[in-house]
């Protein structure tokens, strides 16, 4: 029988109702700039700075900004630790490919370590050449990663959501414990269930790739320089015309927005041997602007992909979104952090070095393997996982993760 108030008196059972909700946490995202705004006419440095040099940043910032319904505010990584203290109880790092020999952290350990605050980092990951070889750390990110870790208080769960397994071992060899193997938290942009069934009925419809998007490498990768000749020789098509899309470094980004004039000649002529060497320079110029494009939003991102059958290159973030607006992708992984995405958010993917025959739409079509029932269930129980790890660092998880994980 319920309990009923006495003699006036409410029941304990109305006081735990009456009593109010606990406040959510206040999060402090370390991402400079969660929005660039009307950014057609900004100065390229603006930017350049507000994607932290390379625009496949803003998909995972999209996405974690978009998961969490915690009161939120936006700090750079350089923020000191009294602000943190004074407008936060709590910080979640958006990450990408930091443990690695190409960062240095030290400076901004030091801050979060006197900030006190517990600390969740998410899609974090290690850069290698392969699974075979161990990441190198400096001092300072080594530093970086502890802070993290030491930050978590409780021994029972994880607070490093890591991009899958790989990444995880490298931490346990580092003595860091407790990482949760996950994938990247943009797996979740598109927020319905069933998301793979749509791609793959949009995929079986489609005989030949026609148009094409290509995820564009850097004029420095000698060794995928091949593969990105001839998958730009199709996207060259005039019926069905692509695009060639670029995420990094600070050059080519400027070619896509037609600025050469800051570009100094021997890069911009290693950019025109790495796309369209066979072209004057005036030429390849024309090129630029017709078909090389950087994005600076991620819906922005996604409605161009959806235009174009496949998207395809060594680009993880601008393959992953293409798959995310419900349209088929296929990642040329070239290392550790590609590859384990991959196989962490159900991405088809191939390595490079397994691309030895020409290149034909014919065969594109053939070295994609989706299973489309295979991905629901992986992406159901990937959000299961996700939701659980936010719930039990006192993050709040937007409803939609839900129902994903639950299935259509």
């Amino acid at each position: 029988m319920a309990e009923t108030m006495v003699s006036g008196r409410p029941s304990e059972q109305e006081k735990l109702a009456r009593k109010p909700a606990p406040k959510p946490l206040r999060v402090a995202i370390l991402w400079k700039t969660p929005s660039l705004g009307l950014y057609s006419n900004a100065p390229f440095d603006e930017l350049y700075s507000g994607i932290g040099h390379n625009n496949g940043n803003l998909a995972f910032v999209y996405a974690v900004a978009s998961q969490i319904t915690n009161p939120v505010k936006f700090y750079p990584w350089g923020v000191s630790a009294k602000t943190l203290q004074d407008n936060a109880d709590l910080v979640v790092i958006p990450c990408a490919n930091q443990l690695g020999r190409h960062t240095d952290y030290g400076r901004m350990a030091s801050n979060l370590e006197e900030a006190g605050l517990p600390i969740v980092a998410i899609g974090l990951g290690a850069q290698a050449d392969s699974y075979d070889h161990d990441i190198e750390l400096n001092a300072g990110t080594l530093r970086w990663a502890q802070v993290i870790a030491a930050s978590n208080p409780s021994s029972a769960s994880a607070n490093i959501y890591t991009r899958g397994a790989y990444t995880t071992s490298q931490l346990d060899k580092l003595g860091l414990k407790g990482s949760l193997p996950g994938g990247c938290p943009s797996y979740f942009i598109n927020r319905e269930p069933g998301l793979g069934r749509k791609i793959g009925a949009r995929w079986k419809q489609t005989e030949w790739p026609r148009s094409i998007s290509v995820t564009a490498g850097h004029q420095s990768w000698l060794k995928t320089r091949d593969i990105e000749h001839q998958l730009i020789g199709l996207m060259l098509d005039p019926a069905a015309p692509g695009q060639y899309v670029v995420q990094s470094m600070g050059e080519m980004i400027k070619a896509s927005r037609g600025l050469f004039d800051g570009i100094e000649p021997h890069t911009l002529k290693a950019i025109q041997d790495h796309t369209v060497p066979h072209y004057s320079l005036d030429e390849f110029k024309a090129w630029c602007r017709n078909y090389m494009r950087s994005y600076y939003d991620v819906p922005a991102w996604m409605d161009s992909l959806r235009r174009h059958d496949l998207t395809i290159g060594c680009r993880y973030h601008g393959v992953a979104l293409a798959l995310q607006a419900e349209g088929m992708g296929l990642t040329v992984t070239i290392d550790s952090r590609t590859r384990e995405l991959c196989e962490n958010t159900g991405v088809p993917h191939v390595q490079a070095g397994d691309l030895v025959a020409p290149l034909t739409r014919a065969r594109l079509k053939k070295l994609v393997t989706f299973d489309p029932e295979a991905y629901d269930r992986h992406r159901a129980q990937a959000a299961g996982r996700y939701r659980d790890f936010l719930v039990a660092n006192r993050l709040q998880p937007a409803a939609f993760l839900e129902q994903i994980a639950k299935g259509a």
